[in-house]
């Protein structure tokens, strides 16, 4: 155990060295400038588990406002496509759908005029004792630090021009389901938001998000056979042009600073996006890359 520990240390800093320097060749104005989605998942104060607090989101966005185009997730696709953007497109994103999204992360997005979506795992909203209970296991928290969202919260949000997507019913490992399971879950989280909401639902994100992991080629199509429009994973580099809708990689935000948020916007942690995608299945599972951004 204790040597495992020390490789998976050792391959993060190492990784992290060689990235870093890697990421300064970079810089606004380069004839293929970055396209890149961010998940956040909680804002909040004091929980173990926030992303970041209100005050540290509030720098990112302010340095996200200054030093990049902000744009809809839905836009993520045509802006991969412009050549010679002067400033790198960001995407901003939230999963699973704590209430802290309306009371930390709305007000700063709104007093910026800035965009964003949230995925919203509709089961935890209909406050489902089961899917409650599983967030609390996933987390290791209690009830308050996983309190959902309200519907009449969403509305407000959806109103204001967030967009709202889906992040499933219950959040499984969809690929660990059988087709029919994923169906439900994918087609059940739609229909529930569609209703609650009176709108159409657009957007997926994958439970956990690992391409191979988490989700596959089947599930991808699954997503589309719903009536998804696209689908975002969890991969950590830039959106490229080849990307499929359905897997649109995201980068997710772990207690960074500023400086740390820059990383990742500028290329710091696209060695690591590499990894992922070509380290074998079963090493992936040995030294996980949740261990490079501290979030399981």
């Amino acid at each position: 155990m204790v040597g495992m520990t020390g490789l998976r240390i050792y391959l993060k800093h190492a990784a992290m060295a060689v990235a870093r320097e890697a990421s300064r060749g970079w810089a606004p104005g380069d004839p293929s400038p970055r396209a890149v989605v961010l998940c956040y998942h909680s804002i909040h104060p004091t929980k173990s588990f926030a992303s970041a607090t209100p005050t540290t989101f509030g720098r990112h966005l302010d340095w996200l406002a200054a030093k990049c185009d902000v744009v809809p997730l839905d836009h993520i696709p045509q802006t991969v496509a412009t050549p010679r953007r002067a400033r790198p497109a960001v995407a901003i994103t939230f999963d699973d759908g704590y209430v802290d999204n309306y009371d930390f992360a709305f007000p700063l997005l709104q007093d910026r005029d800035l965009p964003a979506t949230f995925f919203v795992t509709a089961g935890l909203l209909e406050k489902d004792p089961v899917v409650l209970a599983r967030a609390q296991m996933l987390r290791q928290s209690t009830y308050d630090d996983v309190r959902p969202l309200e519907w009449a919260q969403v509305r407000v949000m959806h109103a204001a021009g967030m967009e709202i997507g889906a992040h499933t019913y219950s959040h499984p490992n969809l690929a660990r389901l059988t087709r029919l399971q994923a169906r439900d879950e994918l087609g059940r989280s739609k229909q529930i938001i569609e209703q609650r909401l009176g709108t159409q639902v657009r957007s997926m994100a994958y439970p956990f998000g690992k391409p191979g992991r988490h989700f596959t080629g089947q599930t991808a199509t699954l997503v589309e056979e719903v009536g998804y429009e696209y689908a975002c994973a969890v991969l950590f580099r830039a959106v490229r042009a080849s990307d499929s809708r359905l897997a649109i990689p995201r980068l997710i935000v772990t207690r960074d600073t500023v400086t740390g948020l820059r990383e990742k916007v500028f290329g710091a942690w696209d060695l690591i996006g590499m990894w992922q995608e070509r380290c074998p299945l079963w090493f992936a599972r040995i030294v996980s890359p949740e261990d490079f951004c501290e979030w399981a």
